[in-house]
């Protein structure tokens, strides 16, 4: 039944990734993409080398009918693991017809990156970060990470979490620690990188971040140490001055430095 509704859809749709309905069912159809040009990775690969940071540097994405082929496998190994993860209704090696997270009692899914942004009172901000960061100990602790843990990739609404998005598997290039050390930079940037104008919520970031790494593993928090002394050594270089995306950075650059020190007198 789905799989005929996958054959039937995939050559009509021109998006990479959209919704349809299936017998009262929201469902939605990924294409296999294109391959992400090797040059694209260049410049943060070269600023991994330079800090010796193995967390930074960037996990390919091979596009096509690989990507596809990934992202079912992903899906399927962190679901026996426990993972909250979308479920797969159908396969090919060109889509996966996947249903759509819905709605639990009467609470639709947002990305985390929406909610937070419409997010105006301190408990509801502190609510999302506080289960959203413990999801992300979670997986974890379920000795298992995700590929791109940015907050575009988060569904949440008030009973729980969903995660999403797993074209890549970073445990083909790096070591689990370094994954799960990953995991938390790709969550913290684009924290940051959302949230750079938003003074309250970026008052409340520091705090739960701090609580929740210090729930990580040992292991994670003593690599993330590491990589944070020698991301540091970026603060001097004036990114503020190049446009939005430049304090951004900037932002994000100071709030580590100050995570770094937290996290030690801790």
């Amino acid at each position: 039944m789905y799989d005929t509704f996958l054959f039937d859809t995939l050559h009509h749709q021109q998006a990479t990734m959209a919704p349809h309905f299936f017998n009262g069912q929201k469902v939605w159809l990924k294409k296999a993409g294109k391959r992400n040009s090797r040059f694209s990775y260049l410049p943060l690969t070269l600023l991994a080398r330079w800090l010796g940071i193995d967390a930074l540097k960037p996990v390919p994405n091979l596009g096509g009918p690989l990507s596809i082929a990934k992202e079912a496998a992903r899906i399927k190994t962190l679901f026996l693991a426990g993972v909250p993860v979308p479920t797969i209704l159908a396969e090919s090696p060109e889509a996966l017809l996947i249903a759509d997270a819905t709605i639990s009692e009467g609470q639709p899914f947002q990305t985390l990156q929406e909610k937070l942004v419409a997010a105006q009172r301190t408990e509801e901000i502190n609510y999302y970060l506080e289960m959203s960061i413990h999801a992300l100990n979670d997986v974890h602790a379920r000795q298992c990470y995700l590929s791109e843990a940015f907050t575009r990739n988060i569904l949440v609404n008030r009973k729980g979490v969903t995660f999403i998005d797993f074209e890549t598997d970073p445990g083909e290039y790096h070591q689990l620690t370094t994954c799960m050390v990953r995991d938390w930079y790709c969550f913290i940037f684009s924290l940051y990188g959302k949230l750079s104008k938003r003074q309250p919520h970026l008052d409340l970031l520091a705090p739960a971040l701090i609580s929740g790494l210090k729930q990580a593993p040992p292991e994670v928090q003593d690599n993330f140490l590491v990589t944070l002394q020698r991301l540091k050594s970026l603060e001097r270089f004036p990114f503020h001055r190049f446009g939005s995306d430049g304090k951004k950075i900037a932002v994000t650059l100071h709030a580590l430095s100050l995570l770094d020190q937290q996290l030690r007198i801790h």
